[in-house]
């Protein structure tokens, strides 16, 4: 508690200083104390200021290459992104959610200036598939705790992973059978926005044109695929974060072809007509 008091204090003054450091410290030291925190369940240390601070340094460029690298392997390890995978309704998910949000920002600035390494890329890719499969915790906001929101976090990753042009179609088409995936979710309704965070990064596959328009149709006719278990809540709520997902994808997508506007419209009046 003694050294989470000490970071709150020194971040707090940094952040009044326009985020620059007194000149006997050092951005790389002060990084590598927030992601030892980057799981705290203080959603003012965790939120406000380390993931505010951690962006705004690495989108200003005050990291070099090789830290940022380090950085990238260190929040994708067992104690960070992969920590307590598996579990619902613990602590251990702000780690796991706030390390793919730094992963994220790391991704973005990967995409503007290309410093990762193919090996390194493919390792990072392999975590993050691993974490989108795995991710049982899939609250939104938790009370007194703040953002969890492992899925909308997850949902920025796969955006810039689906912008990285090392990755080819068959990483696409993985990242869209993820999105599926999570978008279909059965526990509850999602109601912190997931849906939107998805579409963005279903959006930026299709902004890359790679994928057919042919193979884009079969993908999304597979959100019509509802009501498969027999358990009547399972059962609806997978029916209504499709709902959701395809009418958010419905309004944010440029319809350069309109085989995909006639996809979406066909099984969203298959799914509003259909009941539970």
């Amino acid at each position: 508690m003694k050294n989470e008091q000490y970071l709150i204090e020194q971040l707090e003054n940094i952040r009044e200083n326009d985020y620059m450091i007194p000149k006997n410290e050092s951005h790389y030291e002060i990084a590598k104390q927030m992601l030892n925190h980057i799981g705290s369940v203080n959603p003012y240390l965790r939120d406000d200021l380390i993931y505010s601070t951690f962006s705004k340094w690495i989108k200003n460029d005050v990291f070099t290459p090789g830290e940022l690298r380090e950085f990238l392997q260190v929040s994708i390890d067992d104690e960070h992104l992969l920590f307590g995978l598996g579990e619902t309704n613990t602590d251990s998910v702000f780690t796991r959610a706030f390390s793919v949000l730094i992963i994220a920002v790391i991704l973005l600035k990967h995409n503007e200036k290309q410093f990762i390494s193919i090996e390194e890329l493919e390792l990072v890719k392999e975590h993050v598939f691993l974490f989108a499969k795995s991710e049982n915790d899939v609250r939104g906001y938790v009370e007194e705790k703040g953002w969890a929101h492992s899925v909308a976090h997850l949902a920025d990753c796969l955006d810039e992973l689906a912008k990285c042009n090392d990755l080819n179609e068959n990483d696409l088409r993985t990242i869209l059978e993820l999105i599926l995936f999570r978008a279909m979710e059965s526990q509850n309704v999602f109601d912190c926005e997931e849906d939107e965070r998805l579409v963005t990064a279903a959006n930026s596959i299709l902004k890359r044109d790679v994928l057919s328009s042919e193979e884009i149709c079969k993908w999304i006719e597979q959100f019509q695929n509802v009501n498969k278990t027999g358990d009547y809540m399972t059962d609806y709520y997978i029916k209504i974060n499709a709902k959701h997902f395809l009418r958010s994808l419905y309004f944010r997508v440029d319809f350069q072809d309109e085989a995909f506007k006639e996809t979406i419209t066909s099984i969203l009046l298959k799914l509003n007509r259909y009941r539970s």
